[in-house]
Formats: C-alpha cells, sequence, structure tokens
C-alpha cells in the first residue's frame, strides 16, 4: 500500500502543479499585424433610419386604405390617402434635399 499511496500522492502533485506561462512581449504586436486591416463599416445615422421607417409605415398605411378609396372628393379614405401621399413626398423631399442622405 505504501508504493500506491506514494504513486497517488506524485500523481496528485503533478496534477495540481500549475504550468508556467510565459508570453513574449512581442507577442501582441505580432499578432495585429499578421490580421488583415479592418474594413470601416458606414453607420448608418439615427435620422436616416427613422425617415426609412416612417416611409415604409406610410406606404403601407396607404396601401391598407387602397380598397376603400373612391377617387370622389368626400370620400375621407381618399382624403387620408391623398394626406400621406403628400407627407411621403415631403419626407423624401427632405431626406433627399435637405441633407438627411448624406
Amino acid at each position: 500500500m505504501d508504493t500506491r499511496d506514494r504513486l497517488e500522492a506524485a500523481i496528485t502533485q503533478a496534477l495540481e502543479k500549475k504550468p508556467e506561462t510565459a508570453v513574449p512581449a512581442e507577442f501582441a504586436g505580432r499578432v495585429m499585424r499578421s490580421l488583415p486591416p479592418r474594413r470601416r463599416r458606414p453607420k448608418m445615422p439615427v435620422g436616416r433610419t427613422v425617415v426609412l421607417a416612417g416611409m415604409v409605415a406610410l406606404a403601407l398605411t396607404m396601401f391598407a386604405l387602397a380598397p376603400e378609396v373612391k377617387p370622389q372628393i368626400t370620400n375621407f379614405a381618399f382624403d387620408l390617402e391623398l394626406l400621406l401621399l403628400v407627407q411621403m413626398a415631403g419626407i423624401g423631399w427632405w431626406f433627399f434635399k435637405a441633407g438627411i442622405g448624406d
């Protein structure tokens, strides 16, 4: 049993021993130089995202109103669709001419 205890103690000591690691001082620099250069991804400004989401919402509302529209000035759905069309045109003009799209 004495040899078995010594063997178990030797195994336990070997397993508990922490390995010594050494990282060269220039390692991070070599890794960074070996990587390809990063491409800059242009970020879409919040204003542009909101404008595009608003235009999509207006377009979807216009499509939802389309079956109800009769081209009469007294028809509320027709008036609302014309109003939405004017709003979409105004947002589009502001988006492209006022510098939001740049």
